[in-house]
């Protein structure tokens, strides 16, 4: 087992940006549950000691100032997340998050320059905690891109939020697979499929986040019955058994 660095003989610092974009411009994009998803995690997270920065219904100048105040408070060592509830697109090859003042979007260039690249984000978080691990969890792909139904049926088979690079030391999750949309849950439900799921596990002490995502995908996949299959992207070279909620153990 790899040997933590000099941080092991104190606790390590848990940082998490929570953001929850769901009352958007356009009525026929706005969701259900983002803001709940977002509230309900950023509590679970300060119960098992994470210091959270939860954020509602962000513009693009509010997501841009946002997720650049959040970087600048990581330190070298700390186990950092990051979770957007919201819209995503994927156009030419990147994954990008939607804020609420969507109304400027009216083409897959207006995408790229009125949204947040996903990818760029995770690499800015990279670089200030370099040395340990980054979790970055997209629970989007709610609806694609174009917006217009006849378009996006001709062009789904391409368009849904997939593969992205990942640096050395991240963990990315998607809410679901290449070809699918992520569900936002009922008008009865509390959360989205995905979130619900994160939710109920996401607590439980001394759980490898591996086995932890992978059980989030499995209850996911039952309860949609295969139509929304969780995916994640691996990029962690570490060895050490990594917790979100670390307790101590008998044999400790």
């Amino acid at each position: 087992m790899a040997t933590l660095n000099s941080t092991a003989s104190r606790p390590r610092r848990k940082i998490a940006l929570v953001i929850g974009n769901q009352n958007y411009i356009q009525s026929e994009d706005r969701l259900r549950h983002c803001i709940n998803d977002a509230n309900d995690l950023s509590n679970v997270l300060r119960n098992i000691k994470f210091q959270v920065k939860t954020a509602r219904d962000l513009t693009k100048s509010q997501m841009a100032s946002t997720i650049s105040a959040f970087a600048e408070t990581i330190v070298d060592g700390d186990l950092v997340m990051f979770y957007f509830s919201g819209h995503g697109y994927h156009v030419n090859g990147r994954t990008y998050l939607a804020h609420v003042d969507d109304d400027l979007i009216k083409s897959d260039e207006d995408v790229e320059d009125y949204c947040t690249c996903a990818e760029r984000t995770l690499h800015q978080l990279r670089q200030k905690n370099p040395s340990f691990v980054t979790v970055f969890i997209l629970d989007c792909c709610r609806v694609h891109y174009p917006k217009n139904k006849r378009q996006r049926k001709a062009k789904l088979e391409g368009i849904s939020l997939h593969a992205m690079e990942v640096p050395d030391g991240s963990y990315v999750v998607f809410a679901c697979s290449p070809n699918q949309i992520a569900s936002d849950g009922d008008t009865t439900d509390r959360n989205g499929l995905f979130a619900k799921h994160l939710l109920k596990h996401i607590a439980k002490p001394n759980k490898d986040i591996t086995q932890l995502f992978r059980t989030v995908a499995n209850g996911v996949c039952i309860e949609s019955k295969q139509k929304q299959k969780p995916i994640r992207m691996d990029g962690l070279m570490r060895l050490e058994h990594i917790s979100l909620n670390e307790k101590p153990t008998a044999a400790q």
